[in-house]
């Protein structure tokens, strides 16, 4: 059947198909650039100030330029990647300022969202997601220790949707997000399992139990924590980084 005659008959010819199809896989194609890029870049595969190239990520991930190119815009509207004149482009540096940033809108956001989560979890879910913590990670072993930071984020992210405020659970995310970059990085410079692994299982009790002061408590205590023990892993190693060291706010 003739196109114009099928359009008219609200009918889909074999050419509408094709190119349906075709912006289907453009779509899919740089979706899968731009998560293997995000992924390798919070993972720090991809460091911190390390310049990449169109070129390079096409060799890397194996695919053409246009999702790649695709991918980097996404990236750039993300703060992932800094644009450096027309050809030259670096993934983001982590400053201490940042680091520091993140942690204090954690400690006002999450605790928050931990206490409005308290008696709303789902308890068989909530200590699935704690098993999956609680199997850990090799010191050294960059699959593993991905597996074992992206389980952290998930339990942190289920607690922040179980809070009932989606704005405050999708502000959570982000900031989990960036957090599980700054963790990687740490990871990087400290393979020592001790520094980096913390239990939930109070936490855990506490939110199916209702008890919102003490979930509220052990959140804080579990963001601090994890601060003290990642900003010494990261001041430690900030001129081998390159990092910029800002003095804490009196």
């Amino acid at each position: 059947m003739a196109p114009r005659k099928a359009a008219k008959l609200g009918l889909t010819t074999a050419g509408d198909r094709d190119a349906k199809g075709s912006r289907m896989t453009r779509r899919n194609l740089n979706d899968v650039a731009y998560t293997e890029i995000k992924d390798d870049i919070i993972s720090c595969a991809l460091r911190p100030g390390q310049e990449i190239s169109e070129g390079m990520l096409v060799t890397r991930y194996d695919l053409g330029k246009a999702p790649i190119r695709s991918a980097l815009i996404r990236l750039r509207q993300e703060s992932l990647v800094i644009s450096r004149g027309r050809k030259s482009t670096i993934v983001s540096p982590v400053s201490i300022r940042d680091v520091r940033e993140v942690f204090q809108l954690r400690l006002v956001l999450e605790v928050a969202a931990t206490r409005f989560a308290a008696g709303n979890v789902d308890p068989d879910r909530i200590r699935a997601l704690n098993d999956a913590v609680h199997a850990g990670y090799t010191p050294g072993d960059s699959q593993s220790e991905k597996t074992f930071v992206r389980a952290t984020r998930e339990l942190h992210r289920y607690v922040a949707q179980a809070s009932g405020n989606q704005r405050l659970a999708t502000m959570v995310a982000d900031l989990l997000e960036q957090h599980e970059r700054i963790v990687h990085l740490g990871l990087a410079l400290q393979n020592r399992e001790q520094e980096f692994i913390h239990h939930h299982d109070d936490l855990v009790t506490a939110l199916i139990e209702g008890d919102g002061n003490r979930a509220a408590e052990l959140a804080e205590r579990s963001v601090r924590n994890s601060q003290k023990r990642v900003l010494e892993a990261l001041m430690s190693s900030a001129s081998e980084l390159s990092m910029e060291v800002v003095p804490p706010a009196s």
